[in-house]
């Protein structure tokens, strides 16, 4: 494999690229004196000029390993941070400035109440290890905002946080407060979690009934986990304790059932 350090990727700023092979004569006929390459960080293929090639081996300047990670890193935070930036464009999401950008709009939405800017913020906090418990606290400082103003996805984060004890102290009954609002707030997820949270009698009284009660609703949201879960454990019930949990799932479904609105009566 003939990997060129010498010429970096236009979309990622990555120097691990390699000589790709034209798709057509046609290809090449038409890109006189420029050759394919391919980028082994995101596989992006582009066609760049020999002369630029040739001249970068020369001492023309490029983007070292440890910059063309940065990139990268950059990159995949505005990904993480902001779903819809490919829609704006691959300058956008390839220029550090546009992360720099993105970063600080977040910053000012989470500070105006956005629970979803504070989600995100939370999860990249977490998702950057480099900053060890100093970018732990600030996500869950995040966290904490955004599941009081009522993000499941906060909730359940920070419940898990608080099971795991890992970049907090841990604590079941903290643990199983916010997973149990997310699961009844409707998240699927958090139903699964809470249903292990009873099959374990973490932060709650072990009871497999309950358990099977959560894995069932998650399934019936279509959680492949928590079918899986639910069959699982119900080997353990006795035919009793299986059929009130049963009932039990059902009258929690009809309970938040949505009401379909009345069919209009035909003229």
């Amino acid at each position: 494999m003939d990997v060129s350090a010498s010429i970096s990727c236009p979309k990622c700023a990555s120097t691990r690229c390699r000589v790709s092979r034209w798709r057509s004569h046609a290809e090449k006929i038409e890109n006189p004196d420029k050759r394919p390459y391919r980028c082994e960080t995101c596989s992006h293929r582009f066609i760049a000029s020999a002369d630029t090639a040739r001249q970068s081996r020369t001492g023309a300047p490029s983007l070292t390993i440890g910059a063309a990670a940065v990139v990268a890193g950059v990159v995949a935070s505005i990904v993480l941070l902001w779903p819809d930036a490919a829609e704006h464009g691959e300058a956008a999401v390839n220029s550090p400035q546009a992360a720099i950008a993105v970063k600080s709009a977040l910053e000012e939405a989470a500070r105006n109440g956005d629970a979803e800017a504070q989600f995100r913020l939370g999860r990249a906090a977490l998702l950057d290890t480099t900053r060890g418990k100093e970018g732990a606290a600030e996500a869950v400082a995040w966290l904490r905002q955004a599941a009081t103003g009522g993000h499941t996805g906060a909730m359940l984060q920070l419940g898990k946080l608080y099971r795991s004890g890992v970049g907090m102290p841990q604590n079941y009954e903290y643990a199983g407060k916010w997973i149990r609002s997310a699961a009844e707030a409707g998240d699927s997820d958090a139903m699964v979690e809470l249903g292990r949270l009873y099959r374990g009698g973490l932060g709650v009284g072990a009871d497999p009934v309950q358990a099977y009660v959560w894995f069932n609703r998650a399934a019936a949201a279509m959680n492949i986990d928590g079918a899986r879960e639910r069959d699982g454990i119900a080997l353990k019930l006795s035919p009793e304790e299986l059929k009130s949990a049963q009932a039990a799932s059902l009258a929690a479904e009809e309970e938040h059932a949505i009401v379909l609105p009345k069919k209009v009566a035909q003229d």
